[in-house]
């Protein structure tokens, strides 16, 4: 299992522990206790669910080089020569119309002048 798969298991398994921890409290009056758990596990989900998405997008395009999905290493600019298609499966709805240009950029070490 790879870092992204980890990251949306352990996301989607911390939701639904919350999830299932405030359904199993609700007897025959409603649980505060429980509607509060449910709350904090759906903002949990929102909250997490866009930086492990960015995380597979990034980890697709610029780490793993087996990827169909590969572009280039980080600060590295990479121009694509052809329209994305549905086999471009990463970004949820790439325009089928546009041409794009992909670079991570990783500042850490220093600035990077393009």
């Amino acid at each position: 299992m790879n870092a992204l798969n980890r990251g949306m298991h352990c996301l989607l398994i911390a939701a639904l522990v919350l999830l299932s921890a405030g359904a199993g409290a609700q007897t025959t009056a409603p649980d505060p206790e429980a509607a509060r758990i449910q709350s904090i596990a759906e903002e949990a989900y929102i909250y997490g669910l866009p930086i492990v998405m960015n995380y597979a997008v990034m980890y697709s395009f610029s780490v793993d080089r087996n990827s169909p999905q590969f572009k280039a290493p980080f600060n590295q600019l990479h121009n694509e020569a052809r329209v994305l298609t549905p086999k471009d499966t990463v970004v949820v709805t790439p325009n089928s119309d546009t041409p794009y240009s992909f670079a991570w950029l990783d500042l850490r070490a220093e600035p990077v002048v393009i």
